[in-house]
């Protein structure tokens, strides 16, 4: 009771207690776009402690990782147990296994190795989100991706952190 007193309170007097500088930072993280490179210069920018940042910016990017390599293969598999018929199941199977079979060369070469350098380089469009899409498209282990996603967000990171922290350098 004396909760919802203190929020009508807090209505009554037209203030709105905002997210914390390092919520944002939490969220910016995850968000399939931004990810870390641009949560780790929000967060020093917002005057947060730069290992908070750093903490903040790895948990959140690294946290939809295992839900999103599970929710591909459950969509994978609600695509393939359609009817052969079904046009969405058949350009699936058809590009995917195209896809699968012309990149095997390449991904038996490079495999973890690749998607870990994929996912740590901070450029635009490599990230943990497309990371954990690359894995599933090209048929990696579900765990060994898992580990190696989280390898390479680490990496990243870390490299925004010492380009933003020591250099100054903000996106």
């Amino acid at each position: 009771m004396k909760l919802a007193l203190d929020a009508l309170d807090l209505e009554e007097r037209g203030s709105v207690q905002m997210l914390t500088p390092e919520v944002y930072t939490f969220i910016l993280a995850m968000s399939p776009v931004v990810e870390s490179r641009g949560a780790i210069p929000y967060g020093i920018l917002s005057g947060i402690a730069p290992h908070t940042v750093l903490s903040l910016s790895i948990v959140g990017n690294i946290l939809p990782v295992p839900f999103l390599l599970v929710a591909l293969s459950k969509i994978e598999q609600l695509i393939i147990t359609r009817s052969e018929r079904n046009r969405i199941r058949r350009l699936y199977v058809r590009y995917i296994g195209s896809l699968r079979r012309r990149t095997k060369q390449q991904i038996d070469r490079y495999g973890m190795l690749g998607l870990m350098i994929f996912v740590a380089i901070p450029v635009p469009g490599s990230g943990a989100w497309t990371g954990s899409l690359v894995a599933h498209i090209f048929g990696l282990e579900r765990m060994k991706a898992l580990v190696t996603i989280v390898a390479g967000t680490i990496e990243a990171a870390l490299i925004i952190y010492v380009l933003v922290a020591f250099f100054g350098f903000v996106f």
